[in-house]
């Protein structure tokens, strides 16, 4: 049995969110490998009970305090650029999660560190850090999840607005620097897409680069009998559903309503895009006065709105790291609908397993063709329900996770 300190922007519980759904997955499957699994997330009194639901799979959970600035966000940005700073590396660091990633390497001697996401990676910068990880002999290791500095630069690519535009400007450079330096002073850096891979080798990232598949246990997501739902005939709902605190979110959705919707009403009078999720700001809320739009917030059961859907639709025009929801629609066993950008990372063959699309126009044919087919629907979810249950299952995928950890093998 090895220890594993996991390090994480917040308690991944439940696991209902993207960084929350791969770092419970880690969490859980090395667990039930055998692994002795140490939790350090930032977090407050607040989230103590969800922290403490993580007790089955974590042999302890540390909540610690983030850093936070009292400036407005606009000068606290323009502090962070003055002094050298990428803005969001600078929110995510803390000098108790520093203290408490060295303090935890010291106590249990991990046989790996894994860091979640560069933003927590860049304690693996600090000396202290480095020489407790020397003197445990532990592997340090950063999950990029996604690599942010190509996200911003992509983005900027796409913002409207000057003032969007001129922030990126600033940010994208700084956090370039910053995040290839937290790949360098990791031991490894593992990727959920061959994209990033190839981001980071590009940009001249030395550590050694793993490719990791996401881990998701199947038996958690109810599949719908497509063939036998009667009613499924008579399906037209379009289902987009995210976090829209991760701005290429809200690009997403408002694109494809001005782009494709239109094109896909004009076939189908009858279909509804029904959007999901939370933190929705009101370029996305408003899309509910449009023909056909419903804004319909987060949802409770949102395994049983995929499976009503007759089709999800991942219409990003921002990619980098996976798609979990094009993942855990697959799971659900949900005909999917992606650009390009959202297929990214997806380990799962285009038309086959998922409907990918390069333009507006192909994105609306597709969505049309699984509309008027509840057959095609149905073979197409089946294919990629098979395809998460073949690559990215926990036993799988942790297994592959110990190999790029370095651990012994579990049981």
């Amino acid at each position: 049995m090895a220890t594993v300190l996991v390090l994480a922007r917040e308690t991944p519980y439940p696991p209902n969110a993207g960084d929350r759904v791969v770092t419970h997955g880690f969490v859980r499957g090395l667990a039930e490998r055998g692994h002795a699994v140490h939790v350090v997330a930032y977090g407050d009194e607040s989230d103590r009970g969800r922290a403490e639901s993580l007790a089955d799979h974590a042999a302890s959970v540390r909540l610690v305090a983030r850093a936070k600035s009292d400036l407005p966000p606009r000068l606290r940005k323009l502090r962070n650029y003055a002094t050298g700073r990428s803005d969001v590396m600078a929110m995510f660091g803390s000098p108790s999660m520093v203290a408490a990633a060295r303090n935890g390497i010291r106590s249990l001697a991990p046989d790996a560190v894994l860091a979640q996401h560069p933003y927590i990676g860049q304690v693996f910068r600090d000396s202290g850090v480095r020489r407790a990880a020397d003197e445990a002999d532990a592997t340090l290791v950063t999950n990029a999840h996604v690599v942010e500095f190509a996200v911003h630069r992509r983005y900027r690519t796409l913002a409207s607005d000057l003032e969007t535009r001129a922030e990126l400007s600033l940010e994208t450079p700084q956090l370039r620097r910053e995040e290839l330096a937290v790949y360098e002073a990791s031991d490894r850096v593992l990727v959920l897409g061959s994209e990033d891979r190839a981001e980071l080798v590009e940009a001249g990232v030395s550590t050694p680069i793993a490719t990791q598949h996401v881990a998701l246990d199947p038996a958690e997501y109810e599949v719908r009998d497509r063939r036998a739902a009667r009613d499924d005939s008579d399906a037209a709902d379009l289902l987009f559903f995210g976090s829209y605190g991760w701005f290429p979110n809200e690009d997403a959705v408002t694109t494809f309503a001005a782009s494709a919707w239109p094109r896909i009403r004009a076939e189908r009078p009858d279909a509804r895009f029904v959007v999901a999720g939370r933190d929705a700001p009101d370029s996305v809320r408003e899309l509910a006065a449009r023909p056909g739009v419903e804004f319909v917030g987060e949802i409770p059961d949102l395994g049983r709105a995929v499976r009503d859907a007759a089709a999800v639709v991942a219409p990003l025009r921002i990619g980098g790291g996976t798609r979990l929801k094009v993942l855990e629609s697959m799971a659900w066993g949900a005909p999917v609908v992606a650009t390009a950008a959202g297929f990214e990372g997806v380990d799962a063959r285009p038309g086959a397993e998922v409907a990918v699309a390069d333009d507006w126009t192909g994105f609306a044919a597709r969505a049309v063709e699984l509309l008027d087919s509840p057959e095609r629907r149905a073979r197409l979810g089946r294919n990629a329900r098979r395809r998460i249950e073949q690559v990215y299952a926990l036993d799988g995928a942790d297994a592959e996770l110990e190999a790029n950890l370095g651990l012994p093998s579990g049981t």
